[in-house]
């Protein structure tokens, strides 16, 4: 999150993506339709008690992906890295090592 708040370039990138998103929703359905198709595994960490995003959403998108897999993170809001920046590296880490 560091480069979005201190880098204008890229802060000014992201709104304009963000943007797009969601006047296209069409984007944004396309490629929901086409995550049943990603064979690969696929980590999805949400935060327990987001408001913004339900943990509702964190698992209706793992159970969507063929090799989903949904770790929530307590104590933890919508930005995670920056709620629990240690949790989130260690379910990171061990995903990537086939433990999570």
């Amino acid at each position: 999150m560091k480069p979005v708040l201190t880098q204008p370039e890229i802060r000014r990138d992201a709104v304009r993506m963000l943007r797009a998103a969601v006047a296209d929703t069409r984007f944004l359905l396309g490629a929901a339709e086409c995550l049943p198709n990603f064979q690969h595994p696929a980590l999805v960490v949400w935060a327990s008690q987001d408001r913004v995003m339900p943990p509702e959403h964190g698992r209706r998108l793992a159970k969507l992906l063929p090799q989903g897999q949904l770790v929530e993170v307590e104590d933890s809001y919508t930005l995670i890295p920056l709620d629990q920046p240690a949790r989130l590296a260690q379910v990171i880490r061990e995903f990537i090592r086939g433990g999570a």
